[in-house]
């Protein structure tokens, strides 16, 4: 396929001339394969939980453990079980291998008891991350992360401990089961509350959220907090009116809007620029310094111009010193396809490829929308806001950040490319792709907010007090007076008011004159 052609020639051509060269090869690899943690489990083991249920949080903690890569050098791991008082199953310290770490945690011993989740708290703060039970100091940029898991309301007080194990470096997310309180889970739980608390309704449903767990592990260590309007997402779903996620947007880490100013679109809606007079290029470090999470979307904004639509370029392209390419997003106006690169776990280089009438539109020089949910093993096209197709990918390796992160460049030269660019981001979940409105497409499907009378403003009686503050200070002024105004017209007549009320009786009149005597008949 032409798509794949031109990628291997180029991934060819880098490989030959560092072979030849003689010159090592030494990534600076970043991503969740390269975040290591001293984490520790905090287990309720209270009589509410029963034997049967804690069986399977023992295997939870087992499947969860075989996620991370555990070594004395990488992921150290620790549990401490509660009841009526904490107790150290083992230490950070204690095992140095996966298989060593799941087979203590098959055995956790369950006791019965009282809740005391607060005590359990100060305990592990106090006890399990400290150097002299295996923690490393926090100086070497090891995540000290606690993960608490909880059936019910604590018989003590969580939040100082909570806190006081904040202030110590420790990041605790909160797994609540069944009767657990959800306000005490967010008193526990570090910030932001939303991407450390999790609420299963039993424990068969606690691995459910396994995945979702380890990516929030990851996910709130490399990517920073950005701010989003409150309509980009869809009303149906939990992230609406959500101000802040975690993500990268990239127009504003390219500060693409102050170099080329902005202008407004057609439609009114939204502002874009217009790029190709430049290279929009930036250090990989300075964009993604800590690489890329394992599963993200990508959620772009933009139009063709008549220059570009039937060019083959990067509309966003991650490589590193040597030219290798880590991960790109591809346009190919000729064949009309969208390709998405990323560099191989196994194998140099893992891609999918999009071919459909639908795509073709694409290509048509009015505002599309792209959007491309990327996740372990597929990769999903949203264009516009419609479903296009999921395709299957292979494992994907971290990009190596000692490199640079371009944005709209040509495929063989590195020319940039005319095209319009409205937004440009990097969510650290992948769901955002689909949760995406297409409200900031210039004349799109959304209704354009327009005010046509502002609504009356209520003007509260003046307070002598309020008119003292408006008269402000007394001012000596000389003004002379201006000529007389010329007599307005008159005024609408007014309405036709209603009966009024009765009157006094008024006083008694004068006496009549005295009649003539009639006649007689």
């Amino acid at each position: 396929m032409e798509l794949h052609r031109g990628f291997r020639i180029a991934l060819v051509s880098v490989i030959l001339a560092l072979t030849l060269s003689g010159e090592p090869v030494d990534a600076q690899r970043a991503g969740c394969k390269n975040v290591h943690y001293d984490l520790a489990f905090i287990l309720d083991t209270s009589s509410s939980v029963g034997k049967e249920n804690f069986e399977k949080i023992r295997q939870w903690v087992a499947n969860i453990v075989e996620s991370f890569d555990v070594a004395p050098d990488k992921t150290r791991v620790a549990v401490v079980r509660y009841s009526d008082r904490p107790t150290t199953e083992f230490t950070l310290g204690r095992y140095q291998t996966l298989e060593d770490v799941k087979r203590a945690a098959r055995n956790i011993r369950y006791l019965g008891g009282n809740t005391m989740t607060g005590d359990a708290i100060g305990y592990t703060t106090a006890n399990i991350f400290t150097e002299s039970s295996g923690a490393r100091p926090t100086a070497r940029g090891i995540q000290r992360v606690a993960v608490l898991l909880t059936d019910g309301r604590s018989q003590d007080y969580v939040l100082e401990p909570s806190k006081a194990a904040a202030k110590a470096g420790v990041r605790i997310f909160a797994v609540g089961i069944g009767e657990a309180l959800k306000v005490e889970l967010e008193e526990i739980a570090a910030e932001p509350k939303s991407a450390h608390v999790f609420h299963v309704t039993d424990f068969n449903a606690i691995d459910k959220i396994r995945g979702r767990l380890r990516r929030r592990l990851c996910e709130n260590v490399l990517c920073p907090n950005m701010k989003v309007q409150p309509d980009q997402f869809k009303t149906n779903s939990s992230s609406h009116g959500l101000q802040e996620v975690p993500g990268f947007d990239l127009m504003e880490h390219f500060n693409v809007r102050d170099v080329l100013g902005a202008r407004d679109d057609e439609g009114g809606q939204s502002s874009y620029v217009r790029l190709g007079t430049m290279p929009i290029v930036q250090q990989t470090e300075d964009v993604f310094p800590q690489g890329l999470p394992d599963e993200y979307a990508f959620v772009t904004t933009f139009k063709f111009r008549k220059t570009s639509k039937r060019e083959d370029w990067y509309l966003w392209q991650v490589y590193d010193k040597y030219g290798i390419p880590q991960v790109s997003i591809r346009l190919d106006g000729e064949n009309k396809g969208v390709e998405y690169n990323a560099v191989g776990l196994t194998k140099d280089a893992v891609r999918a490829v999009f071919k459909s009438p639908d795509v073709d539109n694409l290509f048509d020089r009015n505002w599309h929308k792209i959007a491309l949910s990327v996740e372990a093993k597929s990769v999903t096209l949203y264009l516009d806001c419609k479903l296009i197709q999921t395709v299957a990918i292979g494992d994907r390796e971290d990009i190596d950040i000692q490199g640079k992160t371009v944005i709209g460049k040509r495929l063989y030269d590195s020319v940039p490319i005319d095209f319009d660019l409205q937004r440009m981001m990097v969510y650290c979940d992948s769901k955002h792709a689909e949760l995406e409105t297409c409200c900031d497409i210039p004349n799109g499907p959304c209704p354009k907010k327009v005010v046509t009378e502002p609504p009356p403003v209520e003007i509260p009686a003046p307070t002598p007090a309020s008119v003292e503050q408006q008269r402000g200070p007394q001012v000596n002024c000389s003004c002379p007076g201006g000529d007389k105004g010329a007599t307005g017209a008159p005024g609408v007549a007014g309405p036709k008011g209603g009966k009024g009320d009765t009157g006094l009786k008024g006083a008694i009149g004068a006496p009549g004159l005295r009649a003539e005597k009639g006649e007689a008949v």
